[in-house]
């Protein structure tokens, strides 16, 4: 069930009036059920799959607090992350890794071995990626000690399943989400205007920002061989943003869905384009994924603490990690470890320079998003070969009469122009705290600028938000 889609807007408010007309202690039940049917909506085996990851991950983080050694401790550990990772590579991962090979074919005739082959051809869950990284840090943090295991497996089946934030999160701690889900909350109106400023600001860079753009990337991406130059320039621009506000929009969408239960995510953007180098950058772009990778893959690999040659190894091997998180193709390994390199490049040798100076500082934010939206060809190829076809088309400025160039329609550009306007320069908080500060008649023109840019002048094919592949 897609944000973008009428079966969520029947779907959302049903189960928010279902929900606060039920006694308070069986309120998580049914959002429980709820989430579940939102998520199974889709294929319901998934839904299936993702209460097995539940149980097992819940069981072993029981059995790891109960034991009191240090070896047994680990083994249940690494028995649930094994495990989380087995389902998610068989299903994400097993058809890329045997490829071609000679195994893949010695497999594919041996009837003993024919499911594999086709479970991993077979389309990938919504969403695995983040439930499964959501799971793996709660069984981290038992065995850490942070936090204590939820005695009822059914809730903690919530915090994984929890439909706001399931497919595409932000990936929420423990000790954060499970607290606020079973808390006693009632309906507040102030939480209600935020979260439905929230949707709808969210709507609006999803909608009308982001499938605008997608329309004219995907025009480019048909067939990149015949844009040379500034339309190869034109099209990297334009998917920068459409990335940005395809997946800032579903946070926003997210946090507004959320907010009007009482959950309160996390910010999963934070103005990412004014970063003046890239490690900035990644501390203000999916910082749940950012943070993730930090504390459960850098600091336990060395982070700061090993010299700088273990640094720099930590950042790889974070960012290779990272691009395969995104994506069982070549394509996105290039895409993680190319971001690591200018990570290192900026942290080492660009670390200073222009750093006390006005147009010093602006180059560097320039020169920060000219860095990720070249790695971005990487991100949006369907291959290699046409990834660097790509990045020789940005280097071609050659001329013919019959070369043709990339159009934009006129709204394209308003809703670009406005989306980051909004963004960069004017909400300079969240977007719903900045919506209920303003007086009511620009307020209101605001909401109808939004809802008029929706229903008008969305984009004519309905997107799939880019982060649900993950």
């Amino acid at each position: 069930m897609l944000f973008n889609s009428l079966e969520f807007w029947i779907f959302l408010p049903i189960v928010w009036l279902i929900y606060f007309s039920l006694p308070q202690k069986g309120r998580w039940v049914f959002l429980l059920l709820s989430s579940y049917f939102f998520y199974g909506f889709w294929q319901p085996e998934f839904a299936a799959l993702m209460l097995m990851t539940s149980v097992m991950d819940w069981f072993c983080a029981k059995m790891l607090y109960q034991s009191k050694q240090r070896t047994k401790k680990l083994i249940w550990m690494w028995t649930a992350i094994i495990t989380d990772l087995m389902v998610l590579f068989m299903f994400k991962y097993f058809d890329f890794a045997l490829g071609k090979s000679p195994l893949a074919s010695s497999l594919y005739h041996q009837d003993a071995f024919a499911w594999m082959i086709e479970l991993g051809k077979y389309v990938v869950p919504a969403g695995i990626s983040f439930y499964t990284f959501q799971s793996i840090s709660y069984v981290i943090d038992v065995y850490r000690g942070d936090e204590k295991p939820e005695p009822n497996v059914v809730k903690f089946m919530l915090f994984v399943s929890f439909f706001p934030q399931l497919v595409a999160g932000p990936i929420e701690r423990f000790g954060r989400l499970h607290s606020q889900l079973f808390a006693k909350y009632s309906p507040k109106l102030e939480d209600i205007k935020n979260g439905g400023r929230l949707l709808l600001y969210g709507l609006f860079l999803k909608v009308a920002v982001a499938d605008n753009l997608a329309g004219v990337v995907d025009v480019f991406y048909e067939n990149p061989s015949i844009y040379k130059g500034g339309s190869s320039w034109l099209a990297s621009l334009m998917f920068t943003f459409q990335v940005y506000y395809d997946f800032f929009g579903y946070s926003l969408l997210a946090q507004g869905a959320a907010l009007l239960f009482g959950i309160h995510l996390m910010d999963n953007f934070n103005k990412p384009f004014i970063a003046q180098s890239v490690p900035e950058f990644w501390h203000r772009w999916h910082i749940s994924l950012s943070t993730w990778f930090r504390d459960y893959i850098y600091i336990p690999f060395g982070g700061n603490q090993g010299g700088n040659l273990r640094l720099s190894l930590g950042v790889l091997l974070v960012f290779f990690t990272s691009g395969l998180w995104h994506g069982a193709n070549s394509t996105m390994i290039y895409f993680g470890i190319s971001q690591g390199v200018l990570y290192l490049f900026d942290r080492f040798v660009f670390k200073k320079v222009g750093a006390d100076f006005t147009w010093g500082r602006v180059l560097r934010r320039i020169k920060t998003g000219v860095f990720f939206m070249l790695t971005l060809v990487f991100f949006r190829s369907q291959s290699l070969p046409q990834s660097f076809e790509v990045y020789g088309n940005l280097l071609d400025f050659s001329l013919h009469s019959d070369q043709p160039f990339l159009s934009v329609d006129p709204q394209v550009w308003v809703f670009l122009f406005v989306g980051f306007v909004l963004d960069h320069f004017i909400i300079l908080n969240r977007a719903d705290k900045w919506l209920g500060s303003l007086n009511i008649l620009p307020r209101w023109v605001a909401y109808l600028f939004f809802i008029t840019a929706v229903l008008l002048f969305g984009g004519a094919v309905n997107h799939p938000f880019v982060y649900f592949q993950f």
